[in-house]
């Protein structure tokens, strides 16, 4: 899968989904039991291997240019498997679709990428089928980061193998920190808010980040200890004032009411003017941007990738983004749908993945061809050595809604708003969250209860 475009990152970043992702899932969820099965398909690797013997049509939705030459390749090497993919607009439309095919019982694909933040929704909607009776789990064991591994298992099923990832980085204008008198890039949160005020004070119209959209301010919740999604079924906890979660909301509290944060979009016209400008100091994203080097952003060398700040300096992150494939429950092919998976897992397949995108395997992360590409953008820094220890340091336990889509939706109408405004975020996580543990209970879960 390609993601080394601007166009194309935008997906992970962008502020939320469209409310109709979520707007299905009653329905879907009283559906959780059925969908298809294969004639005499037990489930073993000799299932797999006949499977891919026969001449099938497997669907392929996606939203990836990269999809073709993945399908290409398992088709070289499996003669008898045929696509059809049929390409989508984004990964909104593709949950959209197959949450539309699941209401109507009929229509899903065989296979199709899933971001991981929207894995739970899929699966608790019946859109997603259990494909660790094929021995896929045992298989993987211990191939992929704990954290996308983790993604993949929902409520004890293993629902997708793991594409890409990522892990948060903080990528800095070095040139501007030199300005204000930095000489290095912050690595505790303390350090990161006297540059900050070292910043704005040197240039007015200059801010060392923004406010933030869902997606950063749930990361930086995550890297922060914060777990404020917990779900067992139909079972939803949520609390947007945990320990964690409060500690990086009165921290960005005092930034942003200080007027130190800019108020600019993420991947707006504006947002990237400022950075080519020298007027945006710092992006913190998920390690698939390193990819593009900063092209685009101004003359090659400014930027550099370091660690995002922790508040004792010890490394702690968080991911930020990334996809799995999947294998949708109405799907009559899982058979040969598994040997999909197993050829994206390991070997070609996961080379072609890897090529373009930051890697979620653990043997790619420590490949010193990897560690060591030096990328021009950054002024010849080898890069990937930051995103892989990121990597490593991802702290475990974070969950995601049954609903992400919605929250993240929902999100500018309490904290982005509190964002612009520079009221108290507190507030208005508690007010999102009263939003979230209404429409949980809307959907059918038993929310704070």
């Amino acid at each position: 899968m390609k993601y080394n475009s601007n166009s194309t990152r935008r997906l992970w970043q962008r502020a939320g989904v469209a409310v109709g992702v979520g707007a299905i899932l009653v329905g879907a969820l009283s559906a959780c039991s059925g969908g298809a099965t294969t004639s005499g398909d037990s489930g073993t690797q000799a299932d797999i291997d006949a499977a891919l013997q026969k001449d099938t049509t497997l669907t392929w939705w996606t939203w990836s240019d990269g999809t073709k030459a993945e399908a290409d390749a398992f088709t070289k090497k499996y003669p008898h498997i045929k696509f059809n993919i049929v390409k989508v607009d984004n990964p909104d439309a593709a949950v959209t679709k197959l949450q539309n095919a699941v209401k109507a019982g009929t229509g899903a694909p065989d296979i199709l990428p899933v971001e991981y933040q929207t894995l739970p929704q899929l699966t608790l909607g019946g859109g997603l089928a259990d494909m660790s009776k094929y021995g896929l789990d045992t298989k993987y064991q211990g191939q992929f980061t704990p954290s996308t591994w983790n993604a993949v298992h929902v409520q004890d099923k293993l629902v997708g193998i793991p594409m890409d990832s990522g892990p948060m980085v903080m990528i800095y204008n070095k040139d501007m920190l030199a300005k204000a008198g930095i000489t290095a890039a912050p690595k505790t949160w303390d350090e990161y808010a006297a540059a900050s005020a070292a910043i704005h004070k040197t240039d007015p119209e200059a801010y060392i980040a923004t406010g933030g959209d869902a997606g950063f301010i749930t990361s930086m919740i995550w890297a922060s200890g914060g777990q404020p999604f917990k779900t067992d079924g139909k079972n939803v906890t949520i609390n947007l004032q945990d320990a964690g979660t409060k500690k990086f909301a009165d921290y960005w509290n005092t930034l942003n009411q200080k007027g130190e944060l800019s108020p600019l979009a993420t991947w707006s016209d504006e947002w990237t003017k400022a950075l080519t400008q020298d007027k945006l100091a710092t992006i913190m994203m998920g390690s698939w941007m390193i990819g593009g080097g900063m092209d685009g952003y101004g003359p090659a060398g400014r930027f550099v990738v370091a660690p995002v700040p922790t508040w004792d300096g010890t490394p702690g992150s968080a991911e930020n983004g990334g996809s799995a494939i999947s294998v949708t429950q109405q799907s009559k092919n899982k058979a040969a749908a598994a040997g999909v998976l197993e050829f994206m897992a390991d070997g070609e397949g996961r080379d072609i993945i890897n090529a373009t995108a930051f890697p979620s395997t653990m043997k790619e992360l420590t490949n010193p061809t990897f560690l060591q590409k030096e990328f021009p953008g950054f002024g010849g820094q080898q890069a990937n050595k930051e995103g892989a220890a990121s990597a490593a340091s991802v702290i475990k336990g974070w969950q995601y809604l049954p609903y992400q889509g919605y929250a993240n939706n929902v999100f500018g109408d309490s904290v982005g708003k509190a964002l612009g405004a520079k009221t108290d975020l507190n507030t208005a996580l508690q007010q999102w969250q009263q939003t979230l543990v209404d429409y949980g209970k809307q959907q059918g879960f038993s929310v704070n209860q």
